[in-house]
């Protein structure tokens, strides 16, 4: 099967041919996916050197700040929990914190840059509450105020930056296992260490099987790829797990690809977003469908995922269904989203675009510095 070309506003690419789109790539993230169960590795080492304190075991509510891929591997962390931690557990997306934060709260503070700006004001908000916080970052400003308030209810859980600078999606592994690594000393996730490896295992074979030097035709990510190229991605995951990957997926093509994405969930979807497709014809040439489950769904779901995708959707759109690898609920996440990152990448070589870049969320910031806040 041979991949597709384009010219696609760069370069003519070739998938097979991965120097024909090196010079697409100065920021290196090929060589960073490349590396991720490298990345995984050393961040199980960092999680089991780090000693949160005593005084953070038992919380009544966890809460984790962050933004981008920093908020993703909250998402991930949270999903993971779900059956495991008796305490609700949020992924907070904004400058304010939730008015149940207080001494009983286990507050992370997720920042790769460590000056991201939402995620500083809400860690902020968190020590006046007096909650239990941990700061994971790479440096900057919240690692500056983690040294400065490191003591019983706050510590810092370090992360390297590389040279060159890894953007924070790209740094899943880093943002999301030594948090993992910290919940099993605290008595919050039992097995971790077992799982990581697993997982470690399953990212190593899926490097083998979809990385730049094999042919398309055995290349599952090329071939996704291809079939998504100047299509708008939607991409639906079963609840759990898989809705947390929808996610990363859809923002990974957004932030690698530059291009729109959409993501939602089963079984919420078949009480809503199902309807929309029944005048849909139309997105025939425009959209395709990505399917992701687990073999751990719960069986009405995957019978909803049969039903839907080949009665209700199919006839409106292509259709792909990706089914997750693993036996541990870790190795079966990051499996998925591996795949999805490579999916991500080949489509940036694609449509000709630097996959590193991010020059809308620059003029956003550089913008944001001129605004003044208003006088009350």
């Amino acid at each position: 099967m041979a991949s597709r070309t384009t010219t696609g506003g760069g370069p003519r690419v070739d998938l097979d041919e991965p120097a024909s789109y090196a010079e697409l790539d100065p920021a290196g993230m090929l060589e960073f996916a490349r590396d991720f169960p490298e990345q995984v590795k050393e961040a199980a080492g960092i999680g089991r050197d780090f000693a949160p304190p005593q005084a953070f075991r038992n919380p009544k509510q966890i809460v984790l700040s962050g933004m981008g891929g920093s908020a993703v591997a909250g998402d991930f962390l949270a999903r993971l929990c779900e059956d495991r931690v008796a305490a609700p557990f949020i992924v907070n997306r904004t400058y304010g914190i939730p008015s149940f934060v207080g001494r009983d709260t286990l507050f992370i503070a997720s920042s790769h840059s460590g000056n991201t700006e939402e995620a500083l004001a809400a860690v902020q908000a968190a020590l006046r509450r007096e909650a239990r916080i941990i700061c994971i970052t790479t440096n900057g400003k919240l690692r500056d105020f983690a040294l400065r308030h490191k003591g019983r209810r706050v510590a810092l859980l370090q992360i390297p930056q590389t040279d060159p600078p890894m953007p924070p999606r790209a740094a899943l592994g880093y943002s999301l296992i030594p948090l993992l690594r910290a919940f099993e000393t605290l008595g919050l996730y039992s097995g971790a260490g077992r799982h990581i490896g697993e997982a470690i295992t399953r990212l190593e074979l899926l490097r083998d099987r979809v990385g730049p030097d094999v042919p398309t035709e055995h290349n599952r990510a090329k071939q996704l790829a291809r079939d998504l190229y100047g299509r708008i991605p939607w991409v639906q995951g079963t609840v759990g797990i898989m809705s947390a990957v929808a996610y990363r997926w859809r923002t990974q093509f957004n932030e690698n690809g530059k291009m729109l994405a959409y993501s939602s969930e089963y079984p919420e979807l078949n009480h809503n977003e199902v309807i929309g497709w029944e005048r849909a014809e139309w997105l025939r040439d425009a959209v395709s469908v990505v399917i992701l489950r687990s073999p751990s769904d719960h069986w009405r779901v995957r019978a909803r995922v049969d039903i839907t995708s080949k009665k209700l959707l199919a006839p409106k759109a292509p259709v792909h269904l990706v089914e997750a690898e693993g036996r541990s609920a870790l190795a079966q996440l990051l499996w998925t989203a591996y795949l999805g990152d490579w999916v991500s990448l080949y489509l940036a070589a694609l449509n000709g675009v630097d996959p590193g870049s991010i020059e809308s969320i620059n003029i956003l910031k550089s913008d944001l510095e001129k605004v003044q806040r208003p006088q009350t």
